[in-house]
């Protein structure tokens, strides 16, 4: 009995050995493809869907266009001198980090200035957004996490419709973003208005 089932036992292994050369059976070699070849779903095959950050991994190369940058230089416009702003001291093309009073700066600074914060925008749409773009619906949402900065963009309508994977309800969502706060009330502003609705194009070329 004994030499019967060592007999078994090396026949099954002799088998597998043989089927890795020439072709096991797929339930053998990997139940989880042979599953999926079989047409179930990767859910019914027991597989782990992609994650938010594995859906948004080709944003990682995204970088902003032309486009976005005409946006964004034409809508903040170039001071080379330093001046109040909403949130205090700006200059070059609405830049506030080391804004300061009495501050002048080159056309050459600016641009560096302009570059530096895009870089910053650009990290935070990235980061924060969860499904596959193209560049210029990236380019749009980089110009809107500009003018609104890493939170106000988190907040915005804009990345809570993309991530739940509505682009049309994202394009529209930028509309919602055109109001600033004016004696003590939230009021449409007409030249933000006007940036949104370049975004809004930019989003949907």
């Amino acid at each position: 009995m004994r030499l019967l089932i060592l007999g078994l036992m090396l026949g099954l292994a002799a088998g597998l050995v043989l089927g890795d050369v020439y072709g096991a059976p797929g339930f053998l070699r990997d139940p989880l493809k042979s599953l999926l070849d079989r047409g179930a779903t990767p859910a019914e095959a027991g597989a782990e869907p992609p994650t938010g950050e594995a859906r948004g991994a080709g944003n990682q190369r995204l970088t902003i266009n032309e486009a976005g940058l005409d946006i964004i230089k034409e809508s903040e416009g170039l001071r080379l001198d330093a001046y109040r702003g909403g949130s205090g001291w700006l200059i070059g093309y609405g830049h506030s980090r080391t804004a300061r009073e009495g501050m002048t700066i080159t056309e050459a600074e600016a641009e560096a200035l302009l570059r530096a914060d895009v870089a910053d925008s650009e990290a935070t749409v990235r980061s924060a957004v969860m499904v596959p773009v193209n560049r210029n619906q990236f380019a749009a949402m980089v110009s809107l996490a500009y003018n609104l900065g890493a939170g106000g963009f988190g907040r915005s309508k804009v990345l809570e419709r993309i991530n739940e994977g509505d682009y049309a309800g994202a394009a529209d969502g930028f509309l919602f973003h055109d109001r600033a706060r004016i004696d003590g009330a939230l009021k449409s502003v007409p030249h933000l208005t006007e940036r949104r609705q370049k975004e809004r194009a930019l989003f949907l070329s």
